[in-house]
């Protein structure tokens, strides 16, 4: 299933020292699960934290993997994880109710 993780730090934490005390061992976890194919696309959101879509077997799958990221397992960052499915609503264009 492919499946959207928003990493961002909890409300009202100031992540800089424990972003700065994990960057490389974070960077090298992200590499690799890029490399296995589990994480397909990495994004910015713009400030502390990160978009990511990956493949996983199930959102517990996909929370399982991510927790051993350092900022997670360290609760420098929050995590949600949402799955994505196909969007069926242009079904309607065909369905013949045009209204």
């Amino acid at each position: 299933m492919k499946v959207l993780a928003i990493l961002r730090p909890p409300v009202g934490a100031d992540v800089r020292a424990g972003v700065a005390s994990h960057a490389v061992d974070e960077l090298h976890a992200l590499w690799q699960l890029y490399r296995d194919g589990t994480v397909r696309e990495m994004y910015s959101p713009g400030g502390p934290g990160a978009i990511l879509v990956l493949e996983a077997d199930s959102l517990a799958a996909a929370r399982s993997i991510l927790g051993r990221l350092p900022l997670l397992a360290d609760s420098v960052m929050s995590l949600e994880v949402i799955e994505l499915r196909p969007f069926a609503a242009l079904q309607v264009l065909f369905s013949g109710n045009r209204s």
